[in-house]
């Protein structure tokens, strides 16, 4: 009889083993098509999960001295309220808290009851979230995300393991090897993703440098271009587009107006509206731009080029350069097409002067079917509270 015991033991441990792998394994390969951070984010979390028999947890990034909530989540409670308010929350790398003491020490830290910690403890539990929500964290486990460098990337907490009764009970002393693997990948992929959201963010300020030399050539360009990326950004999330085509868009729209480098500053910096003559020669910088764009090199500039050439095109057929109506304008130019009018509105121009959040609302709904595609105004008054940020005095000025 030990014999079988015993061999029904280790066929239970194979079986729990090969589970991890095939869990490890289709963790892997989601992380590796995934483009989205958010969702990257989440897959690590979720497989972690799994792996224990977790109810919740969340995952935490290392960076600049403090941990920042990245994903939350929990199969007992709706975490989206809380989610949000987490998600904007960072806490200093300290042996204070939990998830500071593992990113410190590089240590596992496993917690059979959180209510029984030891009076000497180094660090101690917030109980903020079982405050809001009336959870009760029981079991913990808190998992470093070491890389090969010995850097901490960041920290997996886990809540709650359930045994094979679906109780509540402390994670098993020794962990499995699929989840302290999940861990290493897990970490060289937050690790790399860090590194590749820096180099986007370079690529991106280096955009904006030199499509500031083509705007004004005033000390508001770049603002002004920054707020056109960041409400076009904004409209392409509402309208549903996926995490590849937003980033496209907030990268190739600085350069919209990249064409003005090639127009007088007589022209560009009057303080009174142009002749007919004078707004033929300012009309000109959308094909002037897509020239300069031409035979890209990547999709950041081919959508760039049709930006620059179309973003002046209207929704009814009656813009420029090409006279193009409705759908036949690229959508990436509709979308930055009301960014850079809302953005014109509600800025002091050196033509005129800044109008309130009410005449401009009021400017983009009439305009709509005529200078503004439906759906993109539909995504732009959607998402308004999201743009508002970047506008802080507008923001105020509707509160």
């Amino acid at each position: 009889m030990k014999d079988v015991s015993a061999q029904q033991s280790v066929m239970e441990s194979l079986d729990q083993d090969l589970q991890a792998l095939r869990g490890l394994l289709a963790a892997g390969a989601k992380l590796y098509v995934s483009c989205d951070r958010h969702e990257m984010m989440e897959t690590i979390l979720r497989q972690a999960r799994a792996m224990t028999r977790a109810e919740g947890g969340s995952l935490l990034l290392a960076g600049a001295g403090t941990l920042r909530f990245v994903a939350v989540q929990n199969d007992v409670i709706d975490t989206r309220e809380i989610a949000r308010c987490l998600l904007q929350q960072e806490m200093p790398i300290s042996c204070q808290s939990v998830g500071g003491f593992v990113a410190t020490t590089g240590r596992i830290l496993n917690i059979p009851d959180t209510s029984r910690l030891d009076a000497g403890s180094p660090f101690h539990i917030n109980r903020d979230f079982d405050a809001r929500t009336g959870y009760r964290t029981q079991s913990m486990l808190a998992i470093p995300l070491q890389c090969p460098d010995g850097s901490c990337a960041g920290v997996l907490e886990l809540i709650n393991h359930r045994d094979d009764r679906g109780d509540v009970a402390p994670f098993p002393a020794s962990l499995n090897a699929g989840v302290l693997a999940l861990a290493s990948v897990a970490a060289v992929t937050v690790s790399n993703e860090v590194l590749q959201e820096r180099l986007r963010q370079a690529h991106l300020n280096t955009i904006l440098r030199l499509s500031t030399v083509a705007e004004f050539r005033d000390d508001d360009t770049g603002s002004h271009i920054r707020r056109v990326s960041a409400v076009s950004e904004i409209i392409a999330r509402a309208m549903g587009l996926d995490a590849a085509g937003v980033a496209l868009i907030k990268y190739a729209s600085p350069m919209h107006d990249v064409g003005k480098v090639a127009i007088p500053d007589a022209i560009l910096l009057k303080p009174d509206y142009l002749t007919t003559d004078q707004r033929q020669i300012m009309q000109r910088h959308t094909v002037i731009g897509a020239q300069i764009l031409s035979e890209p090199q990547d999709e950041v500039l081919s959508m760039a080029r049709d930006i620059a050439l179309c973003h002046h095109e209207r929704w009814d057929g009656k813009g420029y350069p090409g006279g193009l109506a409705a759908e036949a304008i690229p959508l990436a130019a509709r979308i930055v097409a009301l960014a850079d009018v809302f953005d014109a509105i509600v800025n002091r121009r050196c033509y005129k002067a800044a109008c309130s959040l009410d005449t401009a609302l009021e400017i983009v709904r009439g305009d709509t079917g005529r200078h503004f595609a439906p759906d993109v105004t539909a995504a732009f008054l959607a998402s308004l509270d999201e743009t508002l940020a970047s506008y802080p005095l507008l923001a105020k000025s509707a509160n």
